[in-house]
């Protein structure tokens, strides 16, 4: 389901400073106090965070799911140059307010956020300030100063022949969202690519992770570069990334219509430009996790323009297996069971290690973009305050059920289940779906139902679960060579890079 890569950028930012250590003002409690300098103009509207930790570096990227540590957030609207804004007990925290974070020394650094089509927390048109060591006991350290003044760098591309990195305004999505957004992708090509040749290249399309995008592709291209096809077969690395998380290529009343546009201004773009598939036969599309998700979506929702799907431990694709959440249950919840006990949202092997309670406290702070917050804003109906209307209550747990009802849209295995007879004979043969079977976050459950599914239908797909495999295992070049392989078969091409053998014993 999820990528949980925290971005180089945090420790190319963070580690180019020179820690301060501050001396507390007065024994009192510990407060931020965070001003900005106005390179970002006089007045700012966003959200400040700050982010802390008691080891070597304060993460630019947010908390850890894995290693929750101190982290608050405020909104600001206005906020003018200068003006100290306090971040105190009145303050979104995962846990405990500023004061009671307990013994140090901890490392802090504060961040600001302006709305974009991004899910960092640290992107272009945003501050973040030099990182401060404060020693003293957080119950008595008093006012921490912090100055909001290095802007966040653009973000760094290098040329290479094989790579073309493409921008596009979106004009749907700009028009329903009210300002500029943009289609990204990354475009891998051959190294005897010729651009003007009659015939159009194949395409794989391919959407990665949370907290991926396309300046992933450059990374891809090492991955692709183990198959036998990169010299036949394109890439195209496409950016799923908005301001509240990872939007899905799912048309969505907070969102906007992603897959709409993608599908109506994107791909014929990249297409024409490129000279990248321009039918169904040359078209395949793949995805990692949410981008597995996605991938499966898209052909699900345009089963006629694709050869052809493969979807790695995607994020839930039968809401009865929400993370470990049966959504349509009565009187569902998603902290606790029936029986009362913690519900784990991600565990190594079979032990769990991050709860759901924890990590929903973690994303209300992020506020847009959090790691389970952001399927609010694919699924959910618009709420009259502009945000998304919850699945759940964020204090107790309990599943809204007109809200599991809705996102019922969006259920996979039931949007095939409900439109079966129309759908069956365009999907045959084209489905490849690999699940792990000790899924990191819990993914399996859904996969398992849609093979059980399919196998009573007696229907041509691959549903394959991995044994022994977490939800990392799954995605690596062995898999592309298997992905690139059944593309190569279904449209007959020759392999020219298989090595050849050597002399061999006689019979």
């Amino acid at each position: 389901m999820i990528e949980l890569l925290a971005p180089v950028l945090a420790s190319v930012l963070i580690a180019t400073q020179e820690p301060v250590v501050l001396e507390p003002s007065v024994n009192e409690p510990l407060v931020f106090t965070v001003r900005h300098d106005g390179s970002r103009g006089e007045s700012l509207t966003g959200r400040v965070y700050v982010s802390m930790t008691r080891g070597a570096i304060p993460p630019l990227s947010g908390p850890s799911p894995h290693n929750p540590e101190p982290f608050f957030g405020i909104d600001v609207v206005d906020w003018m140059a200068g003006d100290v804004l306090r971040i105190d007990e009145q303050a979104d925290a995962t846990d405990t307010p500023p004061h009671e974070i307990g013994e140090g020394p901890w490392k802090a650094v504060a961040i600001f956020r302006e709305v974009n089509d991004s899910s960092r927390l640290a992107v272009e048109g945003g501050l973040y300030s030099q990182p401060v060591i404060i020693t003293e006991n957080p119950s008595s350290a008093g006012d921490m100063s912090m100055l909001l003044d290095i802007p966040v760098p653009t973000r760094d591309w290098k040329e290479h022949k094989n790579l073309r990195l493409v921008h596009m305004k979106s004009d749907l999505l700009s028009s329903e969202l009210g300002r500029e957004i943009t289609h990204g992708a990354c475009v891998i090509v051959p190294d005897d690519y010729d651009p003007n040749r009659a015939e159009p290249y194949p395409v794989m399309y391919w959407i990665g992770g949370y907290g991926s995008d396309h300046y992933g592709g450059r990374f891809m291209k090492s991955l692709f570069t183990g198959t036998d096809y990169d010299d036949q077969i394109c890439r195209v690395v496409l950016n799923s990334q908005c301001y509240n998380g990872h939007h899905l290529f799912a048309d969505s009343a907070n969102n906007g219509s992603r897959l709409t546009a993608f599908m109506t201004e994107f791909l014929p773009t990249l297409e024409e430009t490129y000279n990248l598939g321009k039918s169904a036969d040359l078209r395949a599309i793949a995805g990692h996790s949410e981008g597995g998700w996605a991938a499966l979506w898209m052909l699900t929702q345009y089963p006629d323009m694709f050869r052809g799907v493969w979807s790695l431990v995607p994020s839930p694709i039968h809401f009865k297996h929400f993370f470990t959440c049966d959504i349509y249950e009565d009187k569902a919840n998603m902290f606790v069971d029936s029986e009362g006990v913690k519900r784990p949202i991600a565990r190594n092997g079979l032990t769990p290690t991050v709860w759901a309670k924890g990590l929903t406290a973690q994303d209300d702070v992020v506020k847009n973009g959090g790691i389970v917050g952001m399927y609010d804003w694919v699924f959910s109906p618009k709420g009259d305050d502009g945000r998304a209307k919850h699945l759940f209550n964020h204090e107790s747990g309990e599943v809204d059920s007109a809200i599991a009802e809705a996102w019922k849209a969006y259920d996979i295995l039931e949007f095939l289940k409900s439109n079966w007879e129309t759908l069956a004979p365009k999907l045959r043969g084209k489905i490849n779906v690999v699940a792990a079977e000790y899924d990191t976050f819990y993914l399996e459950g859904g996969v398992i139902e849609l093979k059980e599914f399919f196998d009573a239908h007696d229907f041509d797909a691959h549903v394959y679960i991995k044994p022994d495999a977490n939800h990392g295992h799954v995605f690596n070049t062995q898999m592309i060579r298997q992905m690139d392989e059944w593309f190569a078969r279904t449209l007959s091409l020759t392999n020219h890079q298989a090595k050849e053998m050597g002399p061999q014993p006689a019979p």
